[in-house]
């Protein structure tokens, strides 16, 4: 009896060792690779590694810092981000001041900025009491009408504190109460309007709307995002509480996605910090794991989203995501953490790019992310000095 119980103990342990080990090469059960035999063969031949021809790699001629040149170009290139400024043209950004809240230890105003011709995008300032200068934070979010709202502390209710507070995504508030001027942004076509989906074509979902809209245009959503926050740092940059040298961008979900892009574009960013977001574009079946508005045309050329990670190098990255989050596979992601490794390695500073576990799902983890954060914009001041 004691040897068929030892039988059926072992057989339970082996039972959860193969359950874990499968959930960790699919994602929390899912199997991101079920495709059928002929739609498998497509993918693997329509996502060749060996076809992305500015994607990073040891050899690359002229070494890391002509790989991140060419890469950074055609990155703006597929961005479509020549279209947007050639629509905007000589467009002047303009900024309006609606609503100050004073607290103890900050000041709160609710602000507008039009950053292209009709196209007016929400924000939350917060400044700490004092004369600074003080590092920026710019804190975007991902698909939720109030996102920026939650990220600035301003609260519907009290259950949507409740749930904000529980899984720290007052990230502004956190930055503010430690010394940073700090924007918390809507995003276009996710937390604030874009084209909507009026007549339900692209299945009720306006962020999938505005993407197509923007591709028949030459250009994409995550291009207007990146050109977006771009024109809320060049407004920023002129507070003369800011320190220009010391800004910060951390998001969670779409809004990491909105941090990886815009801090590979513009080197003004000096330490990102995407939350949830961070994955290989296609998992080695082919899956694709992020919301069609982040699609970007030929991205996989300059090795996907890892591609866009490295070209953050040699600035500091900090990539965190959470272990029960079912959007994604945590061996797709350690697969694109050693991608994005290998380039940090190429431009020297392999220590200034991390990947970090948080143990819950689709949320913010700012026990994580804050020590990184300091440490980080402590060490690129002391390397300028």
């Amino acid at each position: 009896m004691a040897t068929h119980r030892s039988l059926l103990t072992s057989c339970f342990i082996i039972a959860i060792l193969i359950s874990s080990m499968s959930q960790a090469c699919h994602g929390q059960g899912k199997d991101f690779n079920a495709y059928p035999e002929n739609v498998a063969e497509y993918l693997e031949r329509l996502y060749d590694e060996d076809e992305q021809e500015l994607a990073f790699r040891d050899d690359y001629p002229g070494g890391f810092e002509a790989w991140q040149r060419e890469a950074r170009t055609a990155l703006q290139e597929m961005l479509g981000m020549d279209e947007i400024a050639a629509s905007a043209r000589d467009h002047r950004i303009s900024v309006n001041l609606e609503e100050t809240t004073e607290f103890d230890e900050y000041t709160r105003l609710r602000c507008t900025i039009e950053t292209e011709p009709n196209v007016h995008i929400p924000f939350w300032l917060l400044k700490p009491h004092g004369e600074g200068p003080f590092p920026l934070g710019v804190f975007p979010y991902g698909h939720d009408s109030r996102g920026h709202n939650t990220t600035a502390g301003v609260y519907t209710d009290a259950e949507h504190e409740q749930k904000s507070l529980a899984e720290d995504r007052d990230v502004a508030v956190q930055a503010v109460k430690q010394g940073f001027v700090a924007i918390a942004p809507a995003v276009r076509g996710l937390s604030t309007s874009g084209v909507p989906d009026i007549h339900g074509r692209h299945g009720n979902r306006d962020c999938r709307s505005h993407v197509m809209h923007c591709l028949i245009a030459g250009r994409t959503a995550t291009g207007e995002r990146v050109w977006d926050m771009q024109r809320i740092l060049d407004w920023a940059v002129t507070l003369p509480e800011v320190d220009p040298d010391r800004i910060l961008m951390m998001g969670n979900s779409g809004g990491g996605m909105v941090t990886l892009f815009t801090a590979a574009c513009d080197e003004r960013i000096k330490v990102a910090v995407p939350s949830c977001s961070f994955a290989p574009s296609v998992s080695e079946g082919g899956y694709l794991f992020h919301c069609d508005c982040n699609m970007v045309p030929s991205l996989l050329d300059i090795g996907g989203l890892p591609g866009v990670a490295g070209l953050i190098a040699p600035r500091h990255l900090l990539a965190v995501n959470g272990r029960k989050d079912t959007l994604f596979s945590e061996r797709e992601i350690e697969r694109g953490t050693a991608m994005t490794g290998e380039i940090f390695e190429g431009a020297g500073c392999p220590d200034h790019f991390e990947h970090r576990w948080g143990e819950e799902g689709h949320r913010f983890y700012s026990d994580l992310m804050w020590p990184f954060v300091l440490d980080a914009l402590e060490m690129a001041n002391a390397s300028e000095e």
